[in-house]
């Protein structure tokens, strides 16, 4: 009896279940004893010019009437491909003498060197056409007086010796179909996705690009940088996603239409035109300035008093921070505050700490005046 185990598409996986006896020189059917074959056909994934191995591997288990494994036992094994049925013609044959495991488990790999005997070539099996049937037929006691186990067909072809055909029956050769023109084994790859390629043969470093009819051959002229002129005052993106480096490019920025108006990225870094206010940044200006007299026309400051001096500074605000600071050691006075009065006017605050009048005239100071845009 052949029961059908399992069936795994990806690894075309087969499993046979046979039940046999063995009583003394001979095997016969019981339903009482399992006899287990395990054919595993492995297709690899095989480039154009990789070999098809011309092999298959193939499993079993050989056990008493007791269920006991036949262990450690050198047993004959004949197996054959059979075409169409399972009373088929026998396109490959062959004769091995195998061990059998502690658990009467053993392994061939069919077409494989190290067959007895072979009849026909495993290269002749037209896995192309027709159904295939495995035929199994075993001497326990190592002889060549064979008992039949059945024949079980192989419900899918090992994918790559199928391939290696071209999917025909006369071996290898057969004719391409689809993207592929000519006759295996050396197709010709004439279209991509039903789309016909160029016969004009490409150069160093030109790609296949689609011209709306066909591939053809085409030279990458998009890596090369090119001028941009911005639409909007703002910069969104200049992004390069092929990763070559955008070279010649000139960037043209429309004017936001902001008078000293500055380039900044703002909080969701996008590049914008920003006033010096907004992007937070001020300007400066710094003079040299010598004093003279104090407001009230003298140029003593009292002992132990203070004095109030005016000076003009060009473009001074009032609310515009002011800083001075002297250029020499000045170590009789000292200057205590300093702000803008009036429009172009700084007044500064000195104090004597002398028990004596001291005088301010003709000293110099820097005076930083700091504007935000």
């Amino acid at each position: 009896m052949l029961t059908l185990i399992s069936y795994d598409l990806l690894k075309l996986r087969f499993k046979i279940e046979i039940l046999l006896i063995i009583k003394g020189n001979k095997l016969y059917m019981n339903t009482k004893l399992l006899f287990l074959l395990s054919v595993v056909l492995t297709c690899l994934m095989l480039d154009a010019s990789a070999q098809a191995p011309q092999q298959f591997n193939y499993q079993g288990v050989l056990r008493n009437a007791n269920s006991t494994p036949v262990a450690s036992t050198v047993i004959t094994l004949r197996l054959s491909v059979l075409d169409g049925s399972d009373a088929g013609t026998s396109q490959y044959s062959e004769t091995r003498k195998v061990t059998t495991s502690s658990l009467g488990l053993y392994n061939v790999a069919i077409g494989s060197a190290g067959a007895a005997s072979s009849t026909n070539n495993f290269s002749s099996i037209t896995w192309g056409s027709g159904l295939k049937y495995l035929k199994v037929e075993v001497d326990p006691a190592g002889g060549s007086s064979f008992v039949s186990a059945g024949a079980s067909q192989l419900l899918s072809v090992p994918y790559a010796l199928y391939a290696a055909n071209a999917g025909s029956g006369t071996g290898s050769t057969g004719t391409a179909s689809g993207d592929l023109s000519g006759t295996y084994p050396a197709p010709a790859v004439v279209k991509i996705q039903g789309v016909a390629i160029s016969s004009v043969a490409p150069i160093a470093n030109q790609i296949l690009k689609f011209d709306g009819v066909s591939w053809v051959p085409a030279t990458i002229t998009g890596l090369l940088g090119q001028d941009v002129t911005t639409a909007t005052p703002d910069i969104i993106s200049l992004t390069n996603a092929t990763g070559a480096a955008l070279t010649n490019l000139n960037v043209d920025i429309k004017s936001s239409g902001l008078a000293n108006s500055i380039l900044m990225t703002d909080a969701n870094k996008v590049v914008k035109w920003q006033s010096a206010t907004d992007a937070k940044l001020v300007s400066g200006f710094l003079s040299t300035i010598t004093l003279t007299t104090l407001v009230n026309g003298t140029t003593l400051i009292p002992a132990n008093d203070v004095g109030l001096i005016k000076i003009s500074v060009s473009g001074a605000v009032v609310g515009d921070p002011v800083f001075l600071t002297n250029i020499g050691d000045e170590t009789e006075y000292s200057v205590v505050a300093s702000w803008v009065s009036a429009v172009n006017e700084v007044s500064v605050r000195v104090a004597n700490y002398q028990p004596t009048p001291v005088s301010m005239a003709g000293i110099q100071y820097k005076v930083f005046l700091i504007q935000a845009e």
